[in-house]
């Protein structure tokens, strides 16, 4: 299986994993120097990687519900958004980040200033990072961008792992496991892989991650290999309160989970940067008691013409996105979900 963990394929042996759950009974006497004991375990997961690397996808199948809002162009999540997946007695916080942009992309696609500052705010409260790389893409798949190594560097004392994404796509075991080499430059935790030829000369200028602690090939779109991921951050978690009730799977309030999913679904059926000049405002919600959702939201679009070019009265365009919404709030909720979506014209 292409799925499992670069170590299991250089040295196909398993990683065993050991946590403190409470003091010694040897420790120091005296109890103020003794660490608490806690029943439970958390870990926070900062997720980061480069637009439209499947970093959404990817905590959407961990959590097997549709937490963060997708789309196949640039720029869907807009803020950092948690994901909550509580498993026995561990607690998996996972955060995702807006992709890394350069100041240009902020000002071509009308980003909030905060964007750029929210990748490291994420990685900085975090516990272990997890970079998502795509391999699918033939221009960047050979290196890791620049802004990743850099966060990477910056926080180089937190302890992280490389995904690569899309080996559905890619099914060439060898290709996948060049590129490893490259992406990690022959080494994890900062050792040199055993085993494992040296870099190509023309590869030598590559940018990698020496560091990373471990490796994954996943299909973040069919759900394979993250069984394996599940199971490495069950056990990489600490001793520790947990940050939600078990219940509880986002931070996100029901209005930024719904705004959030029209905005996705702008992207996802209108052409070029029409999506992104426009607003989606949650004007009703109610949940029965029967877990029925009901909501109406409103997009506010700069012109009367960009209005009817969203309506799309020849295709029905709006009917076209109402549909693809619904279907993707009821796996959110896990629930049925009546949604209405109304245009609004700012300037006639």
């Amino acid at each position: 299986m292409l799925v499992k963990s670069l170590r299991c394929l250089f040295r196909a042996t398993q990683i065993k994993f050991v946590y403190k759950r409470a003091c010694s009974s040897a420790a120091d006497p005296l109890q103020d120097h003794c660490e608490p004991h806690y029943d439970t375990r958390i870990l926070k997961v900062a997720i980061i990687g480069t637009p439209n690397a499947g970093k959404s996808t990817f905590i959407n199948n961990i959590m097997d519900r549709k937490v963060c809002a997708t789309s196949s162009k640039v720029h869907t999540t807009r803020g950092k958004a948690m994901a909550v997946f509580t498993a026995y007695d561990a607690q998996i916080v996972f955060i995702d980040t807006p992709g890394l942009v350069s100041d240009k992309e902020q000002k071509r696609y009308n980003l909030e200033k905060s964007f750029a500052r929210d990748s490291k705010r994420v990685v900085k409260e975090a516990d272990i990072v997890g970079v998502v790389h795509d391999v699918t893409n033939v221009w960047t798949r050979e290196k890791l961008d620049i802004k990743v190594i850099k966060l990477l560097e910056y926080y180089k004392n937190t302890p992280s792992f490389l995904v690569l994404n899309k080996i559905d796509v890619l099914k060439s075991k060898r290709k996948l496991l060049d590129l490893t080499r490259q992406l990690t430059e022959n080494r994890l935790d900062g050792a040199p892989i055993p085993g494992s030829p040296k870099l190509k000369k023309e590869n030598e200028s590559v940018r990698g991650w020496p560091n990373f602690s471990e490796i994954f090939m996943i299909s973040a779109l069919t759900g394979d290999g993250l069984s394996q991921i599940k199971d490495y951050l069950i056990n990489q978690a600490k001793p520790g309160k947990w940050m939600f009730p078990e219940q509880v799977w986002t931070d996100q309030s029901h209005e930024q989970i719904i705004t959030n999913s029209v905005k996705g679904k702008l992207l996802d059926f209108l052409p070029q940067e029409i999506p992104y000049n426009l607003t989606p405002e949650l004007e009703y919600f109610d949940i029965d008691k029967k877990g029925v959702v009901s909501a109406a939201v409103i997009i506010n679009c700069p012109t009367e013409k960009m209005a009817r070019l969203v309506a799309g009265a020849s295709d029905g365009k709006l009917k076209q996105i109402t549909e693809s919404l619904q279907h993707d709030l009821q796996d959110t909720f896990q629930n049925y979900v009546r949604i209405n979506l109304i245009l609004k014209p700012v300037k006639t």
